[in-house]
């Protein structure tokens, strides 16, 4: 046992004192935290741990080793849920901090979400989003990896450490290996994530760990992703969860399952599911809660998932956490996208692991106003008494507090609301009309559908796009005829008739809705967001039936965006590879200018 300080003696490695890389926390269980920096020249270093509610010394033992010029000490003999300050001084270079232990019981669990933050420069702290954060008090952040731009740089990861040390002093910032953090097995005297970082469980490629009553599962990226076998990972898996006993459970890794991609006409990162299916298998099998993940630079929640099907009631909850703003069209998977007319990076997810509920919450940057605001929010329940009891209290309610309350219906995509909701569509107050309609856009029970239709051209814009949205989410075949028929009138909302493209996309007869796009783009006052994702949306449906009257529209097209859709639509109806990014020929040509890219359409 060992009171007070203790003077370990630093390698040297640079002229000027003082902490290269400041003191950070890793690894913090129940009895043990571990502590890793830094220092720049050969000096002595001073470790102090006290009682954080008394300031009296705090009995602790030691284990500490050197990796390169990295600091890593491991204090041992610690109480499970108690604070602990540490103080750290090397030459003239001082931090302390306050850090508190894991739990012994199944508290309630707080925990943030951030991904891909190499890519945020100074704005973590210009948006005062390093300040925003703080006050959740979390317990644990969780990142999927690309902290910085090549983690076997040395000269990269100061930035990182710098970005976050106010955080990282004191709170347990773990991060799955990205891509950009580099390999795990090869280069691995480079491999400064590994020295700076200390992965709990069994370490690298599988760590785990428990917090309260949440256990969390990272996984490596060489493991997981586009083009891999994910069999060994989904094999793991499966062992591990088997002796998993926590009311969540959450599984992070830097790849996405599903994934909507960047905005553009290449499907750039689109994830459809199809490389992960044994994976999603086993996270179905044991009931994951939530499956977060990065790498592509967006924020994409999807509707619960199981079994390749959206299941609002078991299925897992899968969110992209990409750190920046810019998703693509939304697939059949999407609850809630980013909007990059609208918002900015960096973003974070807050959840709070309560007893009987995980509330998330998600913060981006609005451009216009500069300032955070919420850009989602949503409740995952297991007892239906939780929902229930909002709906109970929906007639009763008035003012802020009925607001309130269709918000929560709609964060817990609770179905059986949508009934109730839809009275709503004609209150004489405009914002419970909006609530009420973006409530029932997202939840989007089919048993209601029927009774939206008359809504799609009223008076009010915003019942009218969220009405449309519904229909998007779970359009029945009984209503394609009349959605169709919708689509393909100009005197419709462009908003709304944006959200019945999807709806003819995910639900309705692929020949129908490939006749449909096409039809709706020969109009050239058809313009906007809806040009392009009715471009978009045909390049999805496409079949050989349909070229004659693509080549067609493609010659005379004006929109670079629909150009570059056709192209693509064409290549996937003939089996052509004619390249179609941005920078293309095809990119560039105009009108009058295209019988050349033609010929091979034609074969």
């Amino acid at each position: 046992i060992i009171l007070g300080v203790i003077a370990v003696i630093v390698s040297p490695a640079w002229a000027q004192s003082g902490f290269y890389i400041a003191p950070h926390i890793q690894n913090i269980t129940q009895n043990q935290a571990i502590l890793i920096w830094e220092t720049k020249e050969k000096e002595v270093a001073d470790i102090k741990l006290l009682l954080a509610d008394t300031g009296e010394d705090a009995p602790f033992t030691v284990n500490s080793e050197t990796i390169s010029n990295v600091r890593r000490m491991t204090i041992q003999g610690l109480e499970p849920g108690t604070r602990y300050t540490y103080r750290i001084t090397s030459g003239e270079a001082l931090q302390e901090a306050t850090f508190i232990t894991a739990p012994a019981t199944e508290d309630e669990t707080t925990f943030i979400v951030t991904g891909d933050s190499r890519r945020w420069e100074k704005r973590w702290s210009e948006t005062g989003m390093d300040e925003h954060v703080l006050q959740w008090d979390a317990d644990v952040y969780l990142t999927m990896g690309d902290l910085v731009r090549d983690g076997h740089q040395y000269e990269q990861w100061p930035e990182h450490f710098a970005r976050f040390q106010d955080l990282t002093k004191s709170k347990w910032f773990v991060s799955a290996r990205g891509n950009h953090e580099g390999s795990l097995v090869r280069g691995i005297e480079n491999d400064w994530f590994a020295k700076y970082h200390e992965l709990p469980g069994d370490g690298e490629p599988y760590a785990y760990f428990d917090w309260g009553n949440t256990h969390f599962v990272l996984i490596s990226y060489e493991s997981t992703g586009r083009n891999k076998d994910w069999t060994k990972s989904s094999e793991w898996l499966d062992a591990h969860l088997s002796g998993v006993d926590k009311k969540y459970t959450v599984v992070a890794h830097h790849f996405p399952v599903y994934c909507t991609g960047y905005y553009g006409t290449n499907l750039s990162r689109k994830e459809p599911g199809t490389n992960a299916k044994d994976f999603r298998n086993v996270m179905d099998k044991h009931d994951v809660t939530l499956n977060a993940s990065g790498h592509t630079h967006i924020y994409e929640r999807h509707y619960p998932l199981r079994n390749d099907e959206r299941n609002d009631r078991d299925g897992t909850w899968y969110v992209v956490n990409g750190g920046d703003i810019n998703a693509n069209f939304p697939d059949w998977w999407t609850a809630v996208s980013d909007d990059r007319a609208r918002n900015a990076k960096p973003t974070y997810t807050v959840y709070q692991a309560k007893q009987d509920r995980m509330i998330a919450r998600t913060f981006a940057w609005n451009r216009a106003l500069e300032e955070i605001e919420q850009i989602d929010y949503f409740v995952i329940w297991e007892d239906e008494s939780i929902p229930a009891a909002r709906l109970n209290a929906l007639s009763n309610s008035r003012g802020e507090a009925l607001l309130e309350v269709i918000e929560d219906l709609a964060a817990m995509l609770y179905a059986p609301a949508a009934n109730a909701l839809v009275a709503y569509l004609d209150d004489s107050d405009a914002q419970v009309r909006a609530a009420a309609a973006k409530a029932i856009g997202l939840i989007s029970n089919p048993e209601i559908l029927d009774s939206l239709v008359p809504h799609l051209t009223g008076n009010d814009p915003i019942v009218a796009k969220y009405c449309a949205r519904a229909l998007e989410g779970a359009m029945p075949s009984s209503l394609e005829k009349a959605v169709t028929k919708l689509l393909r009138d100009d005197s419709v909302a462009a908003e709304v008739r944006f959200h019945l493209v999807g709806a003819l996309e995910f639900h309705g007869d692929p020949k129908n809705a490939g006749e449909t796009f096409l039809a709706v783009l020969k109009d050239s006052r058809v313009s906007g967001e809806l040009r392009n994702r009715l471009g978009y949306s045909l390049v999805q449906v496409a079949d050989s039936k349909l070229v004659k009257g693509m080549i067609k529209q493609f010659k005379v097209e004006e929109s670079q965006y629909v150009t570059l859709s056709l192209a693509a639509a064409l290549n996937r109806a003939t089996g052509n590879r004619r390249p179609i990014r941005g920078s293309s020929p095809i990119a560039l040509s105009r009108p009058g200018m295209r019988d050349r890219y033609i010929e091979s359409w034609q074969k």
